[in-house]
């Protein structure tokens, strides 16, 4: 693990600071070219890949924070130590997806479009932030004997590399969206596709993850991948057999 990449004086460069804007440096740039032929105006675009990072930070920032209070109620300067780890996906996808509708709303932006768009980019921005997890050693899996487990800091045993897990899944589901995108789909389907996926394979991953306490008898995120893929299968069913 290399939680630092390197240190300047007194000022520590952290890996997961990086990795996450690399991962939004990529998602920009690939928006960016695949506006135009995606037939999207590539201001809009640039301006709610913007909108996304800044409001997506914040909530992920937030939902860490309320599911780690004890670790911040007598520390409130730590609570913008962003760049040491502690971002929550699903916090952060829900505040991105809530400005990002509202804004398409009141700009009269083609909200399904959007959603197709931006659906193939959000794993592979995703699966960019999971490589800056593992080597930052956070979001770390269970004890194992296993051949692939790895020793994190702090620890003399070894722990499945579940970060790498999830960037290889969150990868091949990039791919199988873009592949989607080429094809003539409904509105909303591509979106729906990627909550359906990503519901699934998040909740199997959870019975990797060794940083959840269960809640009954499941983690947090897994009641919410849960319902997240069983919200998409409806309404994906719904999208599906209008068209049909």
């Amino acid at each position: 693990m290399y939680p630092v990449l390197f240190r300047w004086g007194s000022v520590s460069f952290y890996t997961y600071g990086l990795f996450t804007a690399l991962a939004v440096i990529a998602v920009f740039l690939t928006a960016a070219g695949r506006a135009r032929r995606a037939g999207l105006p590539q201001g809009v675009v640039m301006d709610l890949v913007l909108l996304f990072f800044v409001s997506g930070v914040v909530g992920a920032r937030f939902f860490y924070i309320l599911q780690h209070w004890p670790d911040y109620a007598g520390r409130p300067e730590r609570m913008l130590a962003i760049r040491e780890g502690g971002l929550v996906w699903y916090g952060g996808f829900a505040a991105a997806v809530l400005s990002g509708v509202v804004t398409a709303r009141l700009k009269r932006w083609p909200v399904l479009a959007l959603a197709d768009f931006f659906a193939p980019l959000l794993p592979l921005g995703h699966a960019i932030g999971r490589i800056g997890c593992f080597l930052n050693g956070c979001c770390y899996g269970r004890v194992t004997k296993s051949f692939d487990g790895m020793v994190f800091p702090g620890d003399s045993f070894r722990r499945l590399p579940v970060q790498l897990y999830e960037a290889a899944a969150l990868l091949i589901l990039s791919f199988f969206l873009f592949f989607l995108f080429r094809r003539k789909r409904q509105p909303g389907e591509i979106f729906l596709s990627y909550l359906l996926f990503y519901g699934a394979m998040r909740f199997g991953a959870e019975f990797l993850r060794g940083d959840q306490v269960p809640v009954f008898y499941l983690t947090l995120p897994q009641w919410m991948s849960g319902a997240l893929f069983l919200g998409a299968a409806v309404l994906l069913w719904v999208v599906r057999s209008r068209r049909a």
